[in-house]
């Protein structure tokens, strides 16, 4: 695999990012878990998916206005299981931004290392959770 564990799962964050970002189902195929119970939770309220849910919403288009930027990622590895934590932003072709915070789990599986849990969430001030 070459580099530190580290840099493997920024490598394999960034190639995640990139193969949803270009709608190519097949290639996220292979870079996100297998495992029935890994699970991808979005922004939206019905954003809560399985691997196989989540490749055919990317094969079906998705929303392909939008654009995940990863500006801030932190990366651990424990043995075979890796953590990332982050920032970044939503984009759009009209030229709009928002940000985001992201975090994801993966696994070596296939000596590669595979997405079993994502989140991405858009921050909303405590004083506006009510109002």
């Amino acid at each position: 695999m070459g580099g530190t564990e580290e840099d493997e799962v920024r490598a394999a964050i960034g190639e995640m990012i990139d193969a949803q970002n270009s709608g190519e189902a097949e290639r996220l195929r292979s870079l996100l878990s297998e495992r029935p119970e890994a699970v991808h939770i979005g922004t939206d309220a019905d954003e809560w998916w399985t691997s196989k849910e989540l490749l055919d919403d990317a094969a079906a288009g998705g929303d392909s206005d939008v654009q995940l930027v990863a500006d801030d990622l932190h990366v651990h590895v424990q043995g075979d299981v890796a953590w990332v934590e982050g920032r970044g932003r939503f984009t759009n072709r009209g030229g709009g931004e928002r940000p985001v915070r992201i975090t994801g789990v993966l696994i070596r599986e296939h000596d590669r290392w595979t997405l079993a849990q994502s989140h991405a969430s858009i921050a909303v001030p405590n004083a506006d959770i009510f109002s």
